[in-house]
């Protein structure tokens, strides 16, 4: 094993911490067309049964959760020379990733056949960025000590996270009606899009890759290397029992995000039927993406000063004061975006303090145990958000049910009692319940944190 190119208590390069996030703004970009357009693309360009769509979402769905934590013990015990254990990641998995994702967006053979293919497109596509996401959020905690440093990364990153999603939000469907109906193709269009989006992933990753060559070792140290390989599959589990700060932020974050995604999938609902305005919904999501960005740019002064334990639990407090506030009081449409584009701040915050937060989980798990699941633990910050997505269905069918809703009927009191309920009491609820597990699991403070790490260094 190569020794350390750079210690990780030495001060990065500005251009590596402002440019750590630029793979998330690749994948944003690349993986939004499955979050909102893989149903449709399914039922409606790639022409299959609605019987099947159900049970390619399903199949996919587990999948997509088993492979976290899959990903997470492929990555702690894999260790390429040529790049640095994480680093190396960043050149080899995205093009495998974009070569696979293409089948999911394919339209090829009899509707069976197409399910198949689909599905091994999915199935492989979303372990291999599993594996390559989860080395770039690793590299967080492998670069540097610092905590300043990793907070302005979280940052950066969650910055360029939503400014793919924006870009996608401007171009992605957009671009694949105008080249479906250009080709005489509508599928077509869908999947040359994702071969577009799929080659910008690529590069944004690569770019990281070359601009880190000084650090492509950094925290693989042949010591640390020799105890990381020796770690069973049990014992990477082990780290998250013994580690109350990761549960904790791990069930805060499944909240947070079922909390999101409840909102986004109820959206349609409420302006439709609540606030009688279905053509703003667009300028509400990009709008939501836009606080995002906005929110991500004052976490890390606020976290600095603040502290990201304190600051993460004053942004959920904002959000769920501006749900509570939207579930209350009577709103037109108008007023009901200035309330959530505020509250949308306390989603915002948190995003761009995941990975310092997770981070510090790690150090943790390595003064409390001797050992370093570096890549494991990171990869963690993918499965709330799965979990999520899973569920989401669940809330959203029972919140609609619970109304007594059926397609195109008129807005009753019920239902709009229903709609609101569901777009703003529920999100409340599950975000405080993260709220209050936060508040008791996660105990890490900078104070602590620096003590641990020097713990930690004092042992090696």
């Amino acid at each position: 094993m190569e020794n350390i190119s750079k210690s990780s208590s030495t001060s990065l390069k500005k251009s590596i911490i402002n440019l750590y996030g630029l793979p998330s703004f690749g994948f944003q970009l690349f993986v939004n067309m499955e979050v909102f357009y893989f149903a449709a693309f399914l039922t409606d360009f790639a022409k299959i049964p609605v019987a099947l769509v159900g049970t390619i979402l399903m199949i996919t769905s587990i999948f997509d959760i088993v492979w976290v934590p899959t990903a997470g013990v492929i990555l702690e015990k894999s260790n390429f020379k040529f790049g640095g254990k994480y680093r190396s990641w960043l050149l080899v998995g995205p093009p495998l990733a974009a070569l696979f994702f293409v089948f999911q967006f394919i339209k090829i053979g009899p509707a069976n056949i197409n399910a198949i293919i689909i599905c091994i497109g999915f199935i492989v596509s979303h372990l291999i960025w599993n594996i390559y996401y989860g080395a770039h959020i690793a590299m967080n905690n492998s670069m540097t000590t610092i905590r300043e440093e990793r907070i302005s990364m979280a940052s950066n990153r969650g910055m360029f996270n939503s400014l793919g999603a924006i870009g996608f939000s401007l171009i992605g469907f957009k671009m694949a009606t105008a080249i479906g109906a250009y080709m005489g193709n509508p599928a077509v269009g869908f999947t040359l899009t994702v071969v577009f989006t799929g080659a910008v992933m690529i590069l944004s990753n690569w770019c990281l890759y070359a601009i880190t060559k000084d650090y492509a070792h950094s925290g693989t140290t042949a010591e640390s290397a020799k105890k990381e390989d020796k770690m069973s599959t049990g014992e990477m589990l082990k780290q998250i029992v013994i580690n109350p700060p990761l549960i904790g932020l791990m069930l805060a974050e499944l909240g947070r995000y079922l909390g999101r995604f409840v909102i986004f999938g109820l959206a349609f609902y409420y302006f439709k039927y609540v606030v009688n305005n279905v053509a703003i919904i667009t300028i509400f999501m990009t709008g939501l993406n836009v606080v995002c960005f906005f929110g991500a740019m004052l976490t890390a002064p606020l976290a600095k000063k603040f502290g990201e334990r304190n600051t993460y639990i004053l942004s959920l407090a904002l959000f769920i004061i501006g749900l509570m506030a939207v579930w209350a009081l009577p709103m037109n449409y108008l007023s009901f975006m200035i309330v959530m584009f505020v509250a949308y701040l306390g989603y915002g915050m948190p995003d761009a303090l995941g990975v310092a937060m997770y981070s510090a989980t790690v150090d943790y798990g390595e003064w409390k145990t001797g050992k370093n699941a570096r890549g494991f633990i990171m990869s963690l910050i993918s499965f709330p958000i799965k979990v999520a997505i899973f569920v989401r269905s669940i809330v959203i069918t029972a919140v609609l049910a619970s109304a007594g809703y059926v397609a195109d009927m008129a807005a009753t009191p019920e239902l709009i009692r229903g709609i609101k309920n569901g777009i703003a009491l529920v999100p409340s609820i599950f975000i405080g319940i993260g709220l209050i597990i936060i508040l008791v699991l996660y105990k890490i403070t900078p104070e602590n944190l620096k003590q641990m790490q020097e713990e930690i260094a004092a042992r090696k």
